[in-house]
């Protein structure tokens, strides 16, 4: 029987609506949603092909163990008895931080999953919980709980409406803008244009973006800090602050002005290379235009400077008048005020510190760059077990074959929930499959549904468009068993541990056992009730399967009413900040230093994603057997270079061989590579492994010296390399 379901993708922020045609529990074509309130018929080409990673002959269908080199399948009793048996000991042995978790982007998208993963990480009483943020978007969580006194107090441009748009590090006809749900990005960004405004993107590379519309500025990379710093001196300079609004809503206005005076137009070009006079036009018509943001992406976040540098870019759209206004910057809400809730509660507000290099937690979860180092150093706190949750370290965390993979092998415990066998769960003890995203009901995406980072507000719950394979099981439940088998608290509430048990004798009874269950669905049911504008899942099934709109926020809603700082008002400079921002100066005399090295960015491709689409015949090819290093031809033409030739690329921590493509969309003196490339040595990746592509985060550096201090953001973007032509040369 042939039926035509309605969900959405949950392989980024934009969760594009899709239609979907399911026979015999099985997914036969998937189609734009064309009625979807929303995206409205949008999805990229990733989106109509998840079929393809669902029925892929790769997909791990049923708990595997590993002995030596080998690998068994099991029952889910025998692995769940085991993984929580050794992790009942390792607790009672080495205390909770000996176990540690792992949580990937998958985390971001499972509702149900997010959710137990944190009751599990509170029940076992670890510090040791890791996610992918350090490596792309922690500083802005880090910036909006000093300056709006929470994480999840997001601003995002208000796209209908800006008249000028500057966007740093970013390339949303890509991306489609990181964070933001904003289906045909560049769409909205021309329109821009069209009414009369200005969009420009600065960036070291000619972006897909500015090849659509607006102006491109190049800039050397991991310099931004010193040009925004620059953007804040001339802005005061020129009078383009609203002073009554900084008086009645901010604090610390004159700490931050006396901050920025050294920092000139003439002194910055020095290091960006953006003209002084180029700068002071920016500066002018964004004080000018009736509605202006500055918005930043990945550029910046992964750069040494990265919490100062979005910091001073959030101070500019405030001071400027231009946060909580009709065309500058608005702050979101989720299906509830969860960051108020949050903080009352006090979560997201931990203030661990790591036990190697001393970095600070950022939203309750540590920075990945020293998970390697947490690992190998021994001592009380040492980990010694590792829940790695749809993420995939060996290959997209920095430096992974320095000793990344070292940590991993010599871990007595790796459990890896995950539908392939890829490069970290070739170390793993366990395997245990878990479903696709058309395999379980869900809510769009953490930021959705908890800060609102949403132009156009809505809801939309999805049923599962098909069952799983019969051995294969959702996060959620494997989380619910791990902590009954290891004696653990879900939450760390003994009486919640009760209740769950008592659940789970009660759903093996016959008849009504499967009505007594504990399920996914129940879970989201019991959020929708507690939000005050969704419907219940049953009025979402059958009123809502597009999705539901919800009341807009607009803007003046945030200021004076949902700051959530202390004294309630915008904290233009934390003191945290200000301290660190004097080694803005060391940092300036080491960029005159370096001004004449190659630096690196990492860049990302339209039909990649991350690290883990290259196992599709879909992205991968005869045309697209590899990634390459991208150059200015003035740039080849030093290093004796042309296309296709070998080059190796090389940085302290390692060196790479790759083929080399002349482009003028490269700036002088900068070169990219495309990032989530090189599995030739993930035997569980079939079509991955064969084709060609090196693994950019070989040459980017971990452990403390590799972090930024204020989020632990590591840095692998701007990276200082050696670049040679290799004679008769081979790829890495």
């Amino acid at each position: 029987m042939t039926k035509t379901k309605y969900t959405f993708c949950r392989i980024c922020e934009v969760a594009c609506g899709l239609k979907v045609t399911v026979e015999n529990n099985r997914v036969i074509k998937i189609e734009p949603d064309r009625e979807h309130p929303v995206t409205k018929g949008f999805v990229c080409r990733k989106g109509l092909r998840i079929d393809q990673f669902m029925y892929s002959p790769d997909r791990v269908l049923h708990p595997i163990k590993r002995n030596g080199n080998a690998w068994e399948t099991i029952t889910w009793d025998q692995a769940i008895s085991e993984i929580g048996a050794r992790i009942k000991t390792l607790i009672r042995e080495h205390g909770p931080n000996s176990v540690a978790i792992n949580a990937g982007s998958a985390m971001a998208f499972d509702f149900a999953g997010a959710a137990m993963i944190n009751a599990l990480v509170d029940g076992i009483g670890t510090k040791n919980f890791f996610a992918p943020g350090s490596v792309d978007c922690n500083n802005k969580f880090v910036v909006h709980q000093y300056m709006y006194g929470s994480p999840f107090r997001l601003t995002f441009p208000d796209l209908p409406r800006v008249k000028m748009l500057i966007a740093i590090g970013a390339n949303p006809a890509v991306s489609q803008m990181t964070f933001i749900q904003a289906p045909k990005a560049i769409q909205k960004i021309r329109g821009i244009v069209e009414r009369g405004g200005r969009v420009v993107f600065v960036n070291p590379r000619y972006t897909e973006s500015a090849r659509a519309t607006g102006e491109q500025i190049f800039i050397r990379p991991d310099t931004d800090v010193f040009f925004l710093m620059a953007f804040l001196n001339e802005l005061i300079h020129i009078d383009g602050v609203k002073h009554e609004r900084v008086s009645r809503y901010m604090t610390g206005y004159e700490i931050l002005a006396k901050l920025s005076e050294s920092w000139t137009p003439e002194r910055q070009e020095k290091v960006t290379t953006i003209p002084a006079g180029t700068l002071r036009d920016l500066v002018r018509t964004y004080s000018q235009a009736d509605g202006a943001a500055l918005y930043c992406s990945t550029g910046i976040n992964r750069s040494t400077n990265a919490t100062l540098a979005f910091w001073i870019s959030e101070t500019i759209n405030a001071i400027s008048g231009n946060l909580d206004r009709e065309g500058g910057t608005i702050v979101g809400q989720g299906l509830f005020d969860m960051p108020r809730i949050m903080k009352k509660a006090g979560k997201l507000e931990r203030r661990d510190r790591t036990r190697i290099g001393n970095l600070p937690s950022v939203c309750d979860i540590f920075p990945v760059g020293v998970i390697a180092d947490e690992i190998l150093t021994p001592g009380q706190g040492q980990i010694r077990a590792l829940i790695n949750y749809g993420g995939n370290p060996a290959i997209t965390y920095p430096n992974p074959a320095g000793r990344l993979e070292k940590a991993l092998s010599e871990l007595e415990l790796l459990v890896c929930l995950d539908i392939f066998r890829n490069e970290t769960a070739n170390f793993a003890h366990y395997l245990l499959p878990t479903t696709t995203i058309f395999e379980r009901p869900d809510l769009p995406m953490v930021l959705h549904w908890m800060a609102g980072i949403q132009p156009v507000r809505y809801v939309q719950y999805t049923e599962r468009m098909v069952d799983p394979p019969e051995d294969v099981r959702e996060e959620w439940w494997i989380f619910v068993k791990l902590a009954h088998a290891a004696g653990i608290p879900l939450f760390g509430i003994k009486f919640l541990a009760l209740i769950f048990k008592l659940i789970d004798c009660l759903e093996r009874m016959p008849l009504i056992g499967r009505k007594l269950a504990l399920t996914s669905e129940g879970i989201i049911d019991l959020s929708l009730r507690l939000a005050s504008q969704a419907a219940p899942l049953k009025k979402q099934v059958k009123k809502y399967p597009h999705g539901q709109m919800l009341k807009p926020v607009l803007p003046g809603m945030f200021l004076g009413r949902r700051v959530l700082t202390e004294d309630k008002r915008v904290n233009l400079a934390p003191e945290l900040f200000v301290e660190n921002a004097a080694k803005l100066e060391a940092d300036f005399r080491r960029e005159i230093e370096i001004k004449d090295r190659f630096k690196l960015v990492c860049m990302r491709e339209r039909l990649t994603h991350n690290s883990w689409i290259h196992n599709s015949l879909g992205f991968v090819g005869p045309k697209r057997r590899t990634n390459y290093l991208y150059m200015n031809p003035s740039d080849a033409v030093k290093c004796d270079l042309k296309d296709d030739d070998i080059a190796e690329v090389s940085t302290t921590q390692g060196a790479v061989k790759i083929p080399v493509k002349v482009t003028p969309d490269m700036m002088p003196g900068v070169v990219a590579v495309p990032h989530g490339w090189g599995h030739q040595n993930a035997d569980g990746l079939t079509v991955a492994r064969r084709y060609h592509g090196v693994n950019i985060n070989y040459l980017t550096p971990d452990g403390p010296d590799g972090c930024e201090k204020l989020a632990g953001m590591s840095h692998l973007t701007g990276v200082v390399v050696d670049i040679r032509r290799v004679e008769n040369g081979v790829r890495s």
